[in-house]
């Protein structure tokens, strides 16, 4: 059959389709894209037929955690088979989840991949809970860990488990297992403290970052053979979307061939519809296989991105992070923004007083510090980038969990496995060089459901002209290398070529995250004279002086801006360029204001300041004189360095009006500095260099600051609250009632029953 697109639009065959796809269905399962577009376009063109066959479809795709009647005995083969995994995993699991259950149980390192509504996750958190000892979760972003905390944190209750975002032996005198969610990079913090763990599982989530061509992809890979090195009877699972080869992380790195096994799975719970729109906003069907669906699109009499907003669904725009910066999304999608009122009630004043607390944000145009993203949020429109800071994400994907989002404008940051679905996925722009990218977003069109009811979405790609380039994407394999990082010859700059021999050799220090290397150059007699006069400027016996004092004379605050400076160039081995100065001499400042305890608004509201120069157009008002001329200052924006070739530019281009200055750009740009560059590179060489110069000397100034650098406070006291999980806005209002805190307990005043149960929540899990 052909041009089944337009035959169900028309009326034309459709009990031969139903025939068709059900024998497909019966046969083979939910395994084919077409199969699946076909029941979409049944379910939404001819829903009086479909609700006739929706028992058979159901039961033939194995949803078995859906309600269904079993009329035939077709039907009621796939209800034995229900029953038949209720008996042996005690689960209302789908085949595939019972699958993955026995790839798991039955071997020493099981990989799969699957699509990104099999329901892994649920598979994922019994089987935590099934473990008697330790398990180590590993996913490639922070926003990941939060997920996993919080889904673990409501399933399971016991205070006996201690469930911790970073490695620590903490809470001994209760805690019999421990539950680690971590990146790759605070995954090291085990080596050091192998001996205290019993590891039963290893769990790494969107494994897929192990064929980053860069420093993450090799680290992943080392990451997963020290584990495999020091936990050998530990069981490991890696889960990818999509992939063809799971196999690859079998082979890479070298597990038993005999203890191992792979599968792709191919299995889908929820349908999608394809389609594309005109420059006019005319909307379009088309299929992936053109010799069944057709090889023309076919006009749809309906606008799905309307439609799913009045119906109280959410639509996922696609878009690049440069028309979130610029505006263009207002312009490009003001007729659905205009679909959006305000949302009134008090949830969302909740998530907007959170985000505006912790960001200074306000949501009045009239305000210095108005945030697009934050009278967005009233409107139930989301705003999600890579720049975005670690705790607005977790508040906005909160927000989007709850179903207050209507419309979410994201990058490719929002496929790094968040559980975020959506009704449409609308792809403004397409990079076919990152296409499991791609797919993973496309996999978030269509929600998967309880209900009895096939559960579809829609992908709209932008330009009629793109529908090639998305059948290309659709119908490719993903293939990952099952070669590591570790084992090529490909050439690389200097510093990853260092960094991948440390990790080969065993030289690469966990204590401090650098290379021996790199620890040399940070002992030498020169970086010594550089860390004496850091101390001398910045203490006074051994009090650090206050910002003032720095502030004050701006011939001290350059020079000691400059020994910072100096220190970073020995390490780097030469002097910077002026742009690569530029850059670190913002982060020198960002850090100077940290280690004086400045909050991450704060900060913001310093650099706005500065870059809007509110404090010259607030003189030049009172005084009855117009603002409206005066220009922006130059201001540095994030870069990484070490990079000679990093040029000298403001983040607001000359000839940007100071009123003009987006509040929103000054806090993407101020989490850049703090989580990219001083968070991921600055810290550890500063920190590692103090601690060094303090253990050869000392000098206990040099340990004060290192603490400083590294936990953003000396008192011995808060680094232990910060070890239990707790932020520095958590020990701002528990402080007072925590009666004493070590590495066996964390016990509380009386006083703690009088907290409301909101700003307890980083410690519940510790409360008797």
């Amino acid at each position: 059959m052909n041009n089944l697109i337009k035959k169900i639009q028309n009326n034309i065959d459709i009990d031969k389709i139903f025939s068709l796809v059900l024998n497909n269905l019966y046969r083979n399962g939910p395994v084919s894209v077409t199969d699946m577009e076909i029941l979409t376009y049944l379910s939404l063109y001819r829903p009086e037929e479909f609700k006739a066959h929706k028992n058979s479809i159901l039961n033939y795709m194995a949803i078995f955690y859906k309600e269904t009647e079993r009329k035939t005995l077709k039907e009621v083969v796939f209800g034995q088979y229900k029953r038949y995994i209720i008996d042996t995993y005690h689960k209302s699991y789908t085949p595939i989840q019972a699958d993955i259950v026995k790839g798991i149980n039955s071997n020493k390192c099981f990989s799969f991949s699957a699509p990104t509504s099999t329901g892994k996750s649920h598979v994922f958190m019994n089987l935590i809970q099934d473990c008697k000892n330790d398990i180590v979760v590993i996913v490639p972003s922070r926003a990941l860990i939060n997920e996993y905390y919080l889904r673990l944190s409501s399933a399971i209750l016991s205070k006996e488990v201690n469930i911790l975002t970073f490695i620590d032996k903490i809470n001994t005198n209760f805690a019999t297992k421990n539950i680690f969610i971590v990146t790759p990079e605070r995954c090291r913090e085990l080596f050091r403290q192998k001996e205290l763990f019993k590891i039963d599982l290893f769990l790494f989530d969107e494994a897929q970052l192990s064929n980053e061509d860069s420093k993450r992809g090799l680290y992943f890979d080392s990451i997963v053979r020290r584990c495999y090195k020091a936990f050998p009877d530990s069981k490991f699972v890696f889960a990818h979307p999509f992939v063809k080869n799971p196999e690859s992380q079998i082979e890479k790195n070298h597990f038993n061939g005999e203890t191992s096994y792979s599968i792709q799975y191919t299995q889908k719970n929820v349908g999608q519809m394809f389609l594309c729109k005109d420059e006019n906003w005319n909307f379009y069907h088309f299929g992936i296989d053109t010799a069944v669906m057709g090889a023309r699109k076919q006009p749809a009499d309906f606008d799905p991105i309307s439609k799913t907003i009045k119906n109280g669904g959410s639509v996922l725009f696609y878009v690049s992070k440069a028309k979130i910066y610029k505006g263009g999304i207002l312009t490009d999608f003001s007729r659905y923004i205009d679909l959006c009122p305000e949302i009134k009630g008090s949830k969302i004043d909740f998530y907007i007083e959170q985000l505006s607390h912790y960001t200074g944000g306000e949501t009045s145009p009239s305000k210095s510090h108005y945030s697009l993203l934050l009278a967005l949020l009233k409107r139930g429109i989301v705003i999600h980038h890579g720049s975005l800071p670690l705790q607005t994400r977790i508040i906005i994907e909160e927000f989007t969990k709850e179903g207050l989002c209507r419309m979410c404008f994201a990058t490719s940051t929002l496929e790094q496995g968040i559980n975020m679905p959506f009704d449409v996925v609308f792809l403004d722009r397409m990079e076919s060089s990152k296409p499991l990218s791609v797919k993973n977003l496309i996999g978030r069109a269509g929600r998967s459901s309880i209900d009895s009811k096939f559960d579809y979405g829609y992908v709209i790609v932008n330009s009629p002209s793109r529908m090639g380039n998305f059948r290309s994407i659709m119908l490719q394999d993903e293939i990952l290398d099952s070669v590591s990082s570790l084992e090529k010859s490909d050439k690389h700059d200097e510093d990853f070529n260092e960094f991948k021999e440390a990790i080969i050799n065993d030289t690469y220090s966990d204590e401090y995250n650098l290379s021996e290397k790199d620890l040399e150059k940070l002992t030498s007699s020169q970086i010594e004279k550089i860390i004496n006069e850091i101390l001398d400027s910045l203490f006074n016996g051994n009090n650090l002086i206050t910002l003032s004092d720095i502030n004050e004379d701006n011939s001290f605050k350059i020079l000691l801006y400059g020994r910072f400076e100096t220190l970073y160039s020995i390490y780097l081995g030469r002097d910077l360029e002026r742009g690569e100065s530029n850059v670190l001499n913002t982060a020198i400042k960002i850090i100077l204001w940290k280690i004086h305890e400045k909050t991450f608004k704060n900060i913001c509201w310093y650099r706005y300041a500065y870059a809007s120069k509110s404090h010259e157009r607030e003189i030049l008002k009172k005084n009855g004189m117009s603002t409206d001329n005066i220009e922006a200052a130059f201001f540095t924006e994030y870069s990484d360095i070490p990079n000679k070739n990093h040029p000298v530019y403001s983040l607001f281009p000359i000839g940007t009006k100071a009123k003009d200055v987006s509040y929103d750009l000054i806090m993407y740009d101020t989490y850049d500095y703090i989580d990219k560059l001083i968070g991921f590179k600055l810290s550890d060489i500063y920190y590692a260099a103090l601690l060094k110069f303090y253990k050869k000397n000392g000098d206990e100034r040099a340990n004060k600051l290192a603490k400083y650098i590294k936990y953003g406070t000396d008192n011995d006291r808060h680094i232990w609250m910060l070890r239990y999980g707790l932020s520095f806005e958590d020990i701002e209002i528990l402080d007072e009632h925590i009666e004493r805190i070590g590495s066996d307990q964390i016990t509380f005043k009386s006083s703690i029953i009088n907290v409301p149960d909101i700003q307890k929540e980083s410690i519940q899990r510790f409360l008797n």
